[in-house]
């Protein structure tokens, strides 16, 4: 999967006023130099792929791995209490 970056959103949306200004930076993306552009490019670029590596930590997989599991258990293991529950009722309910 392929992910289209809106640099010039980022950078004129979400990009304080105050820290662009601070900086001597425009306020529209495309007034940039090209130096400050590519700059902007790179580091909103190091933050996404830092972003996508934390979130696809594998220790954080594995556990979310097993956390997903043992969740699957308790609900079959709910499912099962119910339906003897129901069983027991006799309520008629044909599956």
């Amino acid at each position: 999967m392929t992910q289209t970056i809106n640099y010039q959103h980022i950078f004129e949306q979400e990009v304080n006023h105050v820290a662009r200004e601070s900086a001597g930076l425009s306020e529209r993306f495309f007034d940039l130099s090209d130096d400050h552009r590519m700059l902007v490019e790179s580091l909103i670029d190091a933050a996404y792929s830092q972003a996508i590596s934390d979130a696809l930590n594998p220790e954080l997989l594995a556990d979310t791995a097993d956390l997903a599991g043992e969740m699957g258990t308790q609900l079959y293991n709910f499912a099962n209490m119910v339906q003897t529950y129901l069983g027991t009722q006799g309520d008629g309910r044909e599956d």
